[in-house]
């Protein structure tokens, strides 16, 4: 009789833990999925995927192969961020930027090579400069300008030039907006690392440190807008200590109307030359040259003189560029971009660059940018 009781009693008693186990799975709350389906013409049998990271610490979430052009991809979404569609072809290899989130999303892969992702909240939203008609418009002008048959000479690259500055200048002033929404942090975030922190990093940085308390410091975009600003931070902290203290290196080039212009001349006559690396196509050196006109207006009476060398190796291009942009400092270039001896001689690493040299010649600062540039200027004329 009691090894009965005691037999009813075990059974009843897994029973019961059994339910309890089932009623617990059941009110698990399920994690939210993703899911894209899409559109690649002309593509078959190729594998795509969603990358976390892709030129970080890259992590696969999903991958599937393309069949006749179409292809889906499914995963849960444990945070919003932004990853990366990818897929190659040959040794070509394709990212397309792409925001996880839970939903269901569409993407369309345009002849011109622009993609159009629609939805889902934060892919219509933060992805939304991409079915702006200026948008689409300048990126198949691009795309027109880039193919065979299109006309190859100086204007055509200059005119190039221009629309390609044109469509990263649209896309830049969207994502600006969203980065400083004051509403979304996530969306802020995003369009913080989809900017690279620009325009201002600093200020960039801001928004990335007042959305870290409600979205966490362990959350990925927070964590991967603060990687990215260590990192540069560490790049121009290399580039600033070089040559300090060294003599300047001295050249004579001509300017864009055929004057030949004498560095070591520009230096004897003045207390500071800031000698500044840009060009035609680069559009963070064309961004800061408001700047340089704001130092130059404030200190040239006092002692200050700039001297612009520009990497370009089409004239016509660094012409019309220096007429739109209209410097009123001395302009240089040799036209042979990174052979240059010049730049063989000043630590240029990427552009904007620069060096300032006092009137003994020294260089005295490096690759200042933004308000480290503006106080170093003030600092040098107090």
């Amino acid at each position: 009789m009691l090894i009965t009781i005691l037999k009813n009693t075990r059974t009843i008693f897994l029973t019961t833990m059994l339910a309890a186990s089932l009623l617990a799975f059941r009110s698990q709350p399920k994690q939210p999925e993703f899911t894209i389906n899409g559109i690649i013409p002309n593509a078959d049998n190729i594998a795509v995927s969603l990358v976390r990271d892709p030129y970080g610490d890259a992590e696969t979430l999903v991958i599937d192969t393309i069949h006749q052009g179409n292809f889906r991809l499914k995963c849960t979404v444990k945070e919003i961020m932004n990853v990366s569609l990818v897929y190659s072809q040959g040794r070509t290899r394709f990212t397309y930027p792409v925001i996880l989130e839970p939903g269901k999303v569409t993407f369309r892969l345009l002849p011109t090579g622009l993609s159009q992702v629609t939805g889902a909240k934060y892919n219509n939203w933060i992805l939304g400069y991409q079915r702006d008609s200026s948008y689409v418009q300048t990126d198949r002008e691009v795309f027109k300008m880039r193919q065979p048959d299109a006309p190859k000479n100086a204007d055509a690259e200059w005119q190039g030039i221009q629309k390609f500055m044109e469509r990263f200048d649209i896309r830049s002033k969207y994502l600006v907006k969203i980065l400083h929404n004051g509403k979304d942090k996530s969306a802020a975030v995003i369009a913080a690392v989809m900017l690279e922190l620009e325009p201002d990093r600093e200020a960039t940085m801001k928004v990335v440190d007042a959305a870290a308390p409600q979205l966490g410091d362990s959350s990925f975009i927070v964590r991967q807008a603060r990687r990215m600003n260590k990192a540069q931070a560490e790049m121009i902290a290399r580039r600033q200590g070089k040559m300090i203290g060294e003599p300047f290196i001295d050249f004579t080039l001509p300017d864009v109307n055929g004057r030949h212009v004498r560095l070591a001349d520009a230096v004897n006559a003045n207390k500071y030359t800031l000698l500044q690396f840009w060009a035609s196509w680069c559009v963070p050196c064309r961004a800061e040259i408001p700047e340089l006109k704001s130092l130059y207006q404030s200190f040239h009476s006092k002692g200050l003189e700039i001297v612009s060398f520009s990497m370009d190796n089409n004239k016509v291009a660094w012409q019309k560029a220096s007429e739109k942009e209209a410097l009123n400092w001395p302009n240089v270039s040799d036209l042979l971009a990174d052979k240059s001896p010049v730049i063989k001689s000043y630590p240029v690493n990427g552009i904007p660059a620069n060096v300032i040299i006092d009137q003994q010649g020294k260089i005295v600062a490096s690759n200042l940018t933004g308000k480290d540039l503006e106080e170093k200027i003030k600092a040098l004329f107090r």
